[in-house]
This record gives C-alpha cells, structure tokens and sequence, in this order.
C-alpha cells in the first residue's frame, strides 16, 4: 500500500530527516573546513621556515663575508707589509682609500643640500660630526669661521687647498696625506663650495675617522651586494645604540631605528637568529647579533620578501574553497541520495510488515469466519423464514394494519439481509482468493459502474464526469471482483457527497511503465490527516452505520491483481483514489 499524500505516522518512518542531513552536511562542512585551515597553517608554517632557513643563510654568509673583510683591512691597517695582499674582492687598498675620500665628498654635498639656504650652527656642525665620528667641520663664512669642536681656529694641514674654490675655478677640492708603507689615508680633508648657501662647507677626517669610514663603505658594500640575491626586501647593519651603519637604502645611513625587539636582540643576545613577521610590509625579517671584528657588536638584519608566500597561500586558499565547495556539492548529493535510497528501502520493508500483519489478521479472521458462519448464519436464515411466514400467514386483514405489518416486516427481512451481507464480506477476508482471470477491458468495466451509480448521483445532485482516454489493451483480471473492488471506490465517493458535487472518473494508459492508472475524484467531505493511514485498516470507519470492510475489501483485491491503491485527500476539498493495474507482458 502506498499513499500519495503520507500521514504523520508515515513521516516519522524516515530513516533520514531533513533535518539530520543538515547536521550530516554541517558536520562535512565543518570538517573540511578544519581540514582546510590546518593545511593552510601547515603550508605557511612550512614556507615560513624555508624563508627563515633562506634568512639564516644569508645571515650566516654575511657574517663570514664581513669576518674575513674586516680582518684583512686590520691586517693592512696593523703590519704596513701586508699590503701586498689584496682585501677579497670588491674590496683591495687600490680603490678603498679613493671611495673613502668620495663617501666624504658626497656626505658634504647631501649636507649642502640638506641645509638648503639656512646659514648652520654650531649644533648642526656637532650634528654631522657626531653621526659620521668625523674628527672636524668647519663652515668658513666672508664674516665668521664656525668649526666643531670649537676650540679648533685652523683646518687641518692649512687653507691653501681652498684656493681653487676661493677663485670659482672649481667647486670642491681635497688634501690628504698618506702612509709610505701602506698607502692608505692618514687624514683627508674635503671641502666644497656651498650651493644652497653662502661659504665653504669642510669636512675633515683622522686616522681613526679613517678607519671607522673604511668599514662604514666595506659594509654598505657587502649590503648592495648581498642584496641583489633572491627576494631581498633589505639588509641593515645596525650599532649597539641601533645607529644605522648600513643599510640597502643608503640615505638612511647614521640614522636610528629601534623598537622592543630590536632591543631585546641585543639584550638577550640569543645564539639562533630571532624571526619576526611584518604583514603590513609584507616581509619576514631574520636579525641577529654579530661580532665582526670584536669587541664591538652589531645588529644584522635581513628582511626577505613574502609576497610569493602570499601567493602560493592566496592560491591553496583558493583551490581549498574550490575543492571544499565541490565536496560540500557532491557529498551533499550523495547523503541525499543515500537518504533517499534508504528512505525507499525503510518504506518497503515497511509496507512487506503491513502484508505481513494483514496476512496474520487474515488467518485470524478465517478462524473466526467460521465459527461466525455457523453460530450466527442458521438462525439468521430461520429468522428470515419467520419473518416470510408472518408476512404471508398473519398479516392483518384490515387494509391500515395490513399495510404497516407489511412494512414493519420488510424492515426486518432488510436488517436480515443487511446482517447476511456483512457476514459475506467477513467470509471473503478469510477465504483464499481464487481469482478467475480473464482478460478484460477494463473500459467496459468502468463504463458499467458509471451506469450503476448514476440513478445515485442524480438524486444527490452529483456531477458524474466520465474521462476515459484513448485505447486501453486488456488486462487480465476477475472480472466481478475487480468491479466490486472499484464499484466500493465510486460508492464511497458518493457517500462522501450527500449535498452534491462532482464525482469524476478517469482511465490512462501508461505503455512505458506497462501500467493503467484508473482514478476516481470526488469533491466531498475529505478524510482527516490523521485519519488517512488508517481508512484500509478493518474495520476502521467514520460513518454511523459503516462496517469497515468495503475499503480494506478493495485493497485486497487489487492486490490481489497485482496492483496498488495510492490516495490523496484534504479535507473539505476532496479525495483522490488512484488504482495502478499492471498489463500483461508490458513494460518492466
């Protein structure tokens, strides 16, 4: 038994509710969405640590590079023999003396420019000496001489190299004095004529100055040309007051940049280079003590790029909401489907029950049937003879007596008949069927059932609607009880209508299915919600005088035939019987 429109009972059968597919496809969706976001960590863990590793390495190779610089220039500095050897490359005393003297000439012309038309003072002059640890600077003016220290009244080595500047025949000019042994710079002096301002701007370097400039251009050196490697965003050498020494970008030389951890670098001096983040740089920067030529300490640090980081990561994120989406999309597909497959195979273990537990009521009835046909059928026949001998032998003679006798005891052969016919339907419930097939039109059927009840439909002012379709192949059926199974049908559809309305009965043929479909629609009353799992049960009725046999009496013989009852209703709108019959050697 199946039924168009399912009762509550039915519902509640479902092995999957929408509701558990819900928790099933939020419980995936969770699920790959944790599985998403700890690949993600792992990924960027892992190139993290490749890019930290890349950041150690340079760290580690600059730390070697600047090592190895540094102690031959002490070298050359210390023993005028060693001269012979050259510092490695780019880096020898040929050309490290001549990017001294040019480091001083620029430093003064990026001061000229710096000024601008200001005249400077003597702060300005402690300023600049103080950042580069230059030995002296003077400003010589038409009407005044400024210098820092002040104490100094004379340039070193004399004003006669001014000369040139003096005259206009040329814009800057430099003195330097060199060792015999080594040929390395014990003092230099640049000066140059002011172009922003009034004056000659000097700039004067010792032997010490010297060589704290030498290792400020072997660094700057080291930083341009490590910074060209790989995805450098910048290399800095910093003091351990954080004064810049070098940096990638050179105009931030002799500045200061610190904050918390810098600071705690050169607090705690670990032995591992320390890691940081800067996502709105997007750069990993790597720093770390170094000791390059002792005692002295500096901070270096490497800032890598992590653009292509945020590539590869913006690219897995992608491809795990892609992948995600579409496993949401087919897994979602799959649990319904699994739904629905064990939702149909829950229905039909169901209805094989309901066979199941008809079957066990049937046999209950034949015993029953019996006992009742031969307890109740013998004094129901002699009660009908009685009744025929009163109305034959003691009837009234008085015409009025006679004729409400009459009456009376025709209601009681009635009752009689009544009681005999339900006592025929309990019997054909308990009786094995034995079907006399036949093929049949089917057609034919129907068109007699309309004739029989249309005498009814007019005194109840029914509309009785005939659609039976075009040609129909014969079935093979019992005829008398297929037309008792259906006449049940239309009879309860009329009772359903006592006020009138419209009955129709229809008739398809479905030739891919192999089925006929009759259906038989009235506008009655409606059956209840929760009465609409119950109308095949025995007995069961809503009518005062109804026995509850002729529906289940139908189901029976339509399954009987092979075939299935489905039934829609709503109440106060009307019902819907659908009788599916199979045709033989049709379809599958």
């Amino acid at each position: 038994m199946t039924f168009l429109q399912k009762g509550p009972e039915q519902m509640k059968r479902r092995i999957f509710r929408p509701f558990f597919f819900l928790i099933l496809w939020g419980l995936l969706a969770l699920l790959l969405l944790v599985n998403g976001i700890f690949e993600g960590k792992r990924l960027k863990d892992n190139l993290t640590r490749l890019l930290s590793d890349e950041g150690r390495t340079l760290i580690a190779g600059l730390e070697r590079n600047a090592q190895t610089t540094f102690s031959s220039i002490a070298a050359l500095e210390s023993f005028p023999e060693a001269s012979a050897l050259l510092i490695p490359s780019p880096f020898n005393p040929l050309t490290l003396e001549d990017s001294v003297a040019d480091l001083l000439l620029d430093l003064a012309f990026q001061t000229d420019r710096k000024l601008g038309p200001k005249r400077p003072d003597e702060n300005d002059l402690a300023r600049l000496a103080g950042t580069w640890h230059l030995t002296a600077v003077f400003l010589i003016l038409p009407d005044r001489f400024l210098s820092y220290p002040p104490s100094l009244k004379s340039l070193p080595g004399g004003e006669s190299f001014l000369g040139p500047i003096r005259e206009g025949k040329a814009s800057y000019a430099i003195q330097r004095s060199e060792k015999k042994e080594t040929g390395q710079m014990d003092q230099v002096s640049v000066a140059i004529a002011r172009r922003e301002g009034d004056g000659i701007l000097v700039l004067a370097a010792d032997e010490a100055s010297l060589r704290s400039l030498r290792r400020r251009i072997i660094l700057q050196g080291l930083v341009e040309d490590w910074a060209g490697r790989t995805e450098i965003r910048y290399i800095v050498f910093q003091g351990e007051d954080l004064e810049i020494l070098s940096h990638t970008q050179a105009d931030l030389v002799g500045q200061r940049e610190e904050d918390g951890f810098l600071r705690q670098i050169l607090v705690q001096n670990p032995r591992e280079p320390a890691t940081r983040e800067i996502p709105e740089r997007q750069t990993l920067e790597v720093a770390k003590v170094v000791v390059v030529e002792p005692p002295a300490r500096w901070l270096l640090r490497v800032g890598i790029s992590t653009e292509r980081v945020n590539e590869i990561l913006r690219a897995d994120r992608r491809n795990v909401l892609l992948s995600g989406f579409l496993l949401l999309v087919f897994g979602g597909l799959g649990i319904a489907f699994v739904s629905r497959m064990e939702n149909r195979h829950l229905a039909r273990m169901r209805e094989m029950e309901e066979r199941v537990r008809q079957s066990e009521k049937l046999s209950s009835l034949a015993n029953l049937a019996a006992g009742v046909a031969h307890e109740i059928r013998n004094p129901l026949n002699a009660i009908g003879m009685a009744i025929q001998r009163l109305q034959r032998e003691f009837a009234p003679i008085l015409p009025e007596a006679r004729a409400e006798y009459l009456r009376f005891t025709e209601v009681l052969r009635g009752e009689v008949r009544r009681v005999n016919q339900i006592i025929e339907q309990f019997l054909s419930f308990a009786r094995p069927s034995r079907l006399d097939l036949q093929p049949v039109q089917i057609r034919e059927v129907l068109k007699d059932l309309i004739l029989l009840a249309r005498e009814t439909a007019e005194r109840q002012h029914v509309e009785l609607i005939e659609t039976l379709g075009g040609e129909v192949p014969p079935l093979r059926l019992d005829r008398q009880r297929i037309h008792e199974a259906l006449f049940n049908l239309v009879n309860n559809a009329l009772q359903a209508m006592p006020q009138g309305g419209r009955l129709e009965v229809g008739l398809r043929f479905l030739p891919s299915a192999g089925k006929v479909i009759v259906e038989i629609a009235d506008t009655g009353e409606g059956i209840p919600e929760e009465n609409l799992g119950k109308i095949f049960e025995y007995y069961f009725s809503t009518k005062e005088k109804g026995t509850g046999l002729g529906l289940p009496l139908a189901h029976k013989i339509i399954q009987d035939h092979g075939g299935t009852i489905d039934v829609k209703s709503i109440a106060g709108q009307g019902t819907v019987f659908r009788v599916t019959l199979p045709v033989p050697g049709e379809g599958g």
